[in-house]
């Protein structure tokens, strides 16, 4: 063990001052890291002072948004990353859990498509099964899960697993989906007899364009701009539950996910097509960190979640087709 993390009085290592400086490596944040712990903020800053001591280093120095670490913190939590790794996953063996008595708080990040789906069934169990247990969902509209989940914000994430994942994060697949057209009953573009748009109408039409995060593009408008194309947009909203409101008494129209179609289209009076060029679907994950692993809790809502959305995916609201290349077909 390095001779920093020892106890001065006892002589013995202090796993508490390890993990602490693990958490602020993770998450270049005191409030963070003491939330990540289990820690008051003054215990973290009384850790943060003991390590800069101990080292002679400051070891993190104030930058923009992030506590920056120095040199002397990047080679010591370097040479220590597999060690962290076993010791938090021995003293994260939380062993059972008992949800109709144990007490938690979950902090949970998701879109609002996944949500709607998921979480009118996980609530109505947690309150149904358990009595202290809280759900706190968060919003990844600005943050995306995976980062609130490496930063310590929230426990879980649902949503689109990051293309090259830090081996921190655990990624399990729950659901696909993809996008449908959709537009009020009668619109001139939706041809009672076609399946299917033209590209006339599609470009033609005005739209309602969904951008749920303020760090991704929209997947239909990457698709058009490859082909030379573009839609005309009139107005551009981050919160998809809006969509079908915003179109049932005008002619835009929107790509919409499936599943929210199917659910929305029989009860607003609207009607749904295919677009007139096919986009991969896109693959909804249980995003979490890796010192969750073997909690008993974690273990717990992980569970009622999967059979959530088996279940949900069972009873044939699931997003339809698999990926396929994007190839635009003209009227």
């Amino acid at each position: 063990m390095n001779s920093k993390f020892v106890n001065g009085k006892s002589g013995r290592p202090d796993l508490n001052l390890l993990l602490a400086f693990d958490a602020m490596m993770q998450t270049r944040n005191v409030t963070r890291a003491a939330r990540t712990l289990g820690l008051s903020q003054p215990a973290m800053s009384n850790a943060l002072s003991r390590l800069r001591s101990q080292f002679g280093d400051r070891l993190f120095e104030r930058g923009v948004g992030a506590m920056i670490p120095t040199p002397r913190a990047m080679e010591a939590h370097a040479s220590m990353k597999e060690s962290l790794a076993v010791i938090q996953s021995v003293l994260e063996n939380t062993g059972s859990f008992d949800p109709a008595s144990d007490a938690r708080q979950f902090r949970i990040a998701m879109a609002e498509d996944p949500a709607f789906f998921i979480l009118p069934g996980l609530v109505g169990r947690i309150v149904r099964d358990t009595r202290q247990i809280e759900v706190k969902v968060l919003s990844t509209s600005h943050i995306s899960g995976a980062e609130l989940v490496l930063s310590g914000d929230a426990e879980a994430a649902i949503g689109i697993a990051p293309k090259k994942s830090p081996k921190e994060l655990r990624c399990k697949p729950l659901f696909r989906e993809r996008l449908v057209c959709i537009g009020r009953k009668g619109h001139p573009a939706f041809s009672a007899n076609a399946k299917t748009l033209t590209l006339r109408d599609f470009l033609s039409s005005p739209h309602v364009v969904v951008r749920p995060s303020v760090h991704q593009p929209s997947q239909v408008d990457l698709a058009l701009a490859k082909a030379g194309k573009k839609r005309r947009s009139v107005v551009e909203v981050a919160h998809v539950l809006l969509v079908p409101y915003l179109i049932q008494d005008t002619d835009m129209i929107a790509c919409f996910p499936e599943r929210l179609a199917r659910h929305f289209c029989p009860r607003l009076g609207l009607e749904m097509r295919e677009p007139p060029f096919a986009l991969h679907a896109y693959e909804g994950s249980l995003i979490w960190h890796r010192r969750f692993d073997r909690d008993g809790g974690h273990i717990w809502l992980r569970e009622r979640i999967e059979t959530l959305c088996t279940e949900e995916s069972a009873s044939g609201s699931k997003g339809g087709l698999s990926a396929a290349k994007i190839k635009l077909r003209h009227a």
